[in-house]
C-alpha cells in the first residue's frame, strides 16, 4: 500500500527511536496525519543480530489498554498501520530478542512513544454574503472542524475574482472575527473563495458570488480527500485468486467455550514475515456469521491468518515474525493482455483451413487459457472454434461445410482470477475461395 513517511522522531526506552505519520505536529508532539494508513519507520542502536523482531501496540483509549497492531524485522525499518476510521492513536512498541525476552514484559500502564491524530475530513466551510457598505462588498464564514487552529498563518485564506477570470487576487487576513468587507473597484459581480486547513493538512473550501448591486449566488462547497493507495505484489505458488478488492473468507469455529467468542481478529502480511491486524468490523457477531469480509486498496498478495479471541480474552498470540499464513490470497484485477497477429485462409492443398495466430501475455494465465470462436458481427453472437487450449499462439482450423463465408475472429484469454482479455480482427475474414466461371450456351442476332 502507498503509506506516509514519518516526520518526528520519539525516543524509545529500548535505545530504538520511532517516528510519526507525515503531518503537521503541535507543540506537545502529537502528529496529526491526513491519511489512514501510513508508515511509523523506527531505527536504533541495538544490535540486530540480538534482537529478533519489534512489536507495535496501539491504544485507542489514552493508554488504559493496549492492542498488537503490527510486527517487523529490525531490518525493515517500519511498521505499517491502518485503521478504518479517524481518532486520537497512541503508539508504544515491544521488543523480542533472540532469547524470546520481551521489553517491556507487560504493556499494561506502557508509557506511549507517539501519539497521531488521524483525520481525513477536511474542514467544512460555510459562506455567507453580507449587505453591502458603500463601495466594499462582504461576506461571513463559518468553519468546522474538531482540529482547526486559525492561529496559524497558512490556516485561512481568502481571495476573490471577477466572475470570468482565472485569476485569484488575495484577501488580507482579518483580525476582527469571521467576515471580511473590502472594495472590489468594480460594480460587476466578483467570485469569493475562503479555503481552510486542518492541522492534520485537508483543505475545505466553499465560494460565493457578491457584487454592490446586492445580488448574489448560492454558496458553493468543495471538500475532497483522496486515500493513498496499495502498491502491488508477488506471492508464492497456492494462493488462491481473486478479481475484487472486497473479499469475503469464510471460517468455523472450534473448541468455543461457554463464553462464547467475542471476536476473530484478522492479520495480514505482504512480506511473509512482518504482520498487521486489519481494523475490526463493528457490529460483527463472529459466532453466528461465520465470515469476515474486508477490503483491500489495491492489487497484489495478501497472506492471511484469522486468530479467535474467547469472551473472556483468551485465545491464540497473534502472528509472529515469519509465521506462515492460513492462506495466501492474491487480488488480481488486470485483464490478459491479448493480440491478433494473423488470420491465414487456406488456399491449394490448404484449401478449407484457418490459421489464426496470437499471442496472449498475463502473469496468472491459466493452463489452458485460450478459446477461439467466429461470429458475423463485432458484437457475435460467438460460435466457439475451439474452447480452453494452450496458449500455443497458433491454432489451424478445418472449417466444417456450414461456416459463413464471411466472419470475424475472437481470440480470448482468461486468467486465475477469471479475469478475461480478448482480441477481435477488426475486418471480416472472407473465407469463401470458390472462382465463378462463365459458360456460353448460345450465340444469337440482337435484333433490332
Amino acid at each position: 500500500m502507498r503509506s506516509r513517511a514519518l516526520s518526528m522522531v520519539l525516543l524509545l526506552a529500548s535505545g530504538w527511536t520511532l517516528s510519526g505519520p507525515a503531518g503537521a505536529q503541535d507543540s506537545s508532539g502529537i502528529v496529526y496525519s491526513p491519511y489512514r494508513h501510513f508508515k511509523i519507520p523506527f531505527k536504533g542502536s541495538t544490535p540486530e543480530q540480538r534482537l529478533k523482531q519489534l512489536q507495535l501496540f496501539v491504544s485507542t483509549d489514552q493508554g488504559k489498554s493496549w492492542q498488537q497492531a503490527a510486527t517487523a524485522p529490525p531490518e525493515q525499518g517500519h511498521f505499517k498501520f491502518l485503521t478504518e476510521k479517524d481518532g486520537y492513536f497512541w503508539f508504544a512498541v515491544q521488543t523480542q530478542d533472540s532469547d524470546g525476552r520481551l521489553y517491556p514484559v507487560r504493556m499494561d500502564g506502557a508509557t506511549p512513544n507517539l501519539k497521531v491524530v488521524v483525520d481525513t475530513q477536511p474542514p467544512l466551510v460555510l459562506l455567507q454574503p453580507l449587505t453591502p457598505r458603500g463601495d466594499e462588498v462582504g461576506i461571513s464564514w463559518d468553519i468546522r472542524d474538531e482540529n482547526l487552529d486559525l492561529t496559524l498563518p497558512d490556516a485561512l485564506q481568502a481571495e476573490y475574482r471577477p466572475v470570468g477570470s482565472n485569476s485569484w487576487l488575495p484577501l488580507p487576513r482579518t483580525l476582527a472575527g469571521p467576515q471580511l468587507h473590502w472594495n472590489p473597484m468594480t460594480r460587476s459581480a466578483v467570485q469569493v473563495r475562503v479555503r481552510a486547513r486542518d492541522r492534520a493538512g485537508n483543505w475545505g473550501e466553499a465560494t460565493a458570488s457578491v457584487s454592490l448591486d446586492g445580488s448574489v449566488a448560492p454558496p458553493v462547497g468543495n471538500n475532497e480527500f483522496t486515500q493513498p493507495t496499495v502498491n502491488p505484489d508477488t506471492g508464492p505458488p497456492g494462493r488462491k485468486f481473486v478479481n475484487n478488492k472486497r473479499i469475503t473468507l469464510k471460517y468455523d469455529l472450534k473448541e468455543v467455550g461457554p463464553s462464547g467468542v467475542a471476536e476473530v481478529e484478522l492479520w495480514f502480511t505482504q512480506d511473509g514475515r512482518s504482520w498487521n491486524k486489519y481494523p475490526p468490523r463493528v457490529g460483527e457477531d463472529p459466532t453466528s456469521q461465520r465470515n469476515v469480509t474486508f477490503e483491500v486498496n489495491s492489487e497484489g498478495v495478501y497472506g492471511i491468518t484469522l486468530v479467535a479471541k474467547s469472551g473472556v480474552g483468551l485465545g491464540a498470540k497473534p502472528p509472529q515474525l515469519g509465521d506462515r499464513p492460513q492462506a495466501w490470497i492474491e487480488v488480481d484485477m488486470t485483464k490478459p493482455m491479448v493480440q491478433l497477429q494473423n488470420v491465414i485462409v487456406g488456399q491449394g492443398a490448404d484449401k478449407g483451413k484457418l490459421t489464426i495466430s496470437w499471442s496472449a501475455r498475463d502473469k496468472n494465465l491459466n493452463a489452458q487459457p485460450i478459446t477461439l470462436s467466429h461470429g458475423e458481427t463485432l458484437a457475435g453472437p460467438w460460435t466457439p472454434i475451439v474452447q480452453n487450449v494452450a496458449n500455443s499462439g497458433q491454432h489451424v482450423w478445418t472449417m466444417p461445410e456450414r461456416v459463413p463465408y464471411q466472419f470475424h475472429v475472437r481470440v480470448e484469454a482468461v486468467d486465475q482470477a477469471n479475469n478475461v482479455g480478448y482480441a477481435i480482427t477488426s475486418q471480416l475474414i472472407k473465407v469463401d475461395l470458390s472462382q465463378p466461371k462463365v459458360q456460353i450456351l448460345q450465340v444469337e442476332p440482337a435484333g433490332n
